[in-house]
């Protein structure tokens, strides 16, 4: 089989680390040490890239054919990233997951407080009004990443120069909804597309990863999101204890999900945000001859 270098490059909150973690478990993929290496990243915002050894050393198994990274944040890098990829990988495929963006922006706002970037007491009304404030310099910024809520789902804005740069043959799109509704028929496909025999996947199917699960203390939370980064290159060694210690973290640390917390207004307010790159987007798929997703309607 060919060398194939694999690249999930977007988007966040999106089912990329279940993605990420079913897939390394085919035994003729080899998982970068850490799922998220950031390595393309620099590209994004005018800088150069680490040595190519840099990223050579981040995959331990060199024999094995299909190597596996996911950094959801590359998808943002538009043409900058792309051709960093497109010069410095071998065969390059880049997997994109795209998920209807209100629930999207909402997951990702979560998520955010939950990896405590943000005051737990912010409402989603006034984030938002902190992110529009914000001009497209100002994203130029890695620190303002969590401001992405919104523009990070304007799908339109980047896709048109993936398939620019790397074809439409060298970028699968990946609907989460597929991913949640039957996520061991998608983990088959894109394993074929990658060249892979998915007769050879975990019998697991899809692992559900990354969950956006509040917490009772701050301090603790603090504390274990240290040690999860801190020790990822050796948990991504053995994902059956990493699995066990979030288990018992969750029940230790986590709580229910409050309902009702994001007012319908801000849901019919999002909404009206995302008709228009919606519009866009469903352009683009139907020129490619896509099919569309049952949230961008006919």
């Amino acid at each position: 089989m060919e060398r194939v270098d694999a690249i999930i490059a977007g988007v966040n909150k999106a089912g990329t680390t279940s993605l990420f973690v079913s897939l390394s478990e085919h035994p003729d993929v080899v998982p970068s040490a850490v799922k998220e290496s950031r390595y393309f990243l620099p590209a994004r915002y005018g800088h150069p890239l680490e040595p190519v050894s840099a990223w050579d050393a981040l995959f331990a198994a060199a024999d094995r054919p299909v190597r596996l990274e996911a950094t959801p944040s590359y998808f943002y890098g538009g043409s900058d990233v792309a051709n960093a990829m497109q010069m410095t990988l071998t065969n390059p495929k880049i997997v994109l997951v795209l998920r209807e963006p209100v629930a999207r922006a909402i997951s990702f706002f979560e998520y955010q407080k939950i990896r405590l970037r943000l005051p737990q007491d912010l409402g989603i009304e006034a984030y938002l009004a902190s992110a529009d404030a914000l001009a497209d310099a100002d994203f130029a910024n890695p620190d303002n990443e969590k401001y992405m809520a919104v523009r990070g789902g304007r799908y339109a804005d980047w896709l048109p120069e993936w398939w620019e740069v790397l074809g439409r043959d060298g970028v699968k799109i990946v609907w989460f909804d597929d991913l949640v509704a039957d996520g061991a028929a998608v983990l088959h496909d894109v394993a074929t597309w990658l060249g892979l025999e998915p007769d050879r996947l975990s019998d697991a199917g899809l692992r559900s990863e990354n969950r956006t699960t509040p917490f009772r203390n701050a301090r603790l939370q603090r504390l274990a999101l240290a040690f999860n980064d801190g020790s990822e290159r050796i948990l991504r060694r053995v994902p059956g204890v990493k699995r066990r210690l979030r288990s018992w973290y969750f029940a230790l640390n986590g709580r229910s999900k409050e309902p009702g917390a994001v007012p319908d207004s801000v849901w019919a307010g999002l909404a009206e945000r995302f008709v228009e790159p919606n519009q866009r987007l469903g352009a683009l798929l139907d020129d490619a001859g896509l099919a569309r997703p049952a949230w961008l309607g006919s």
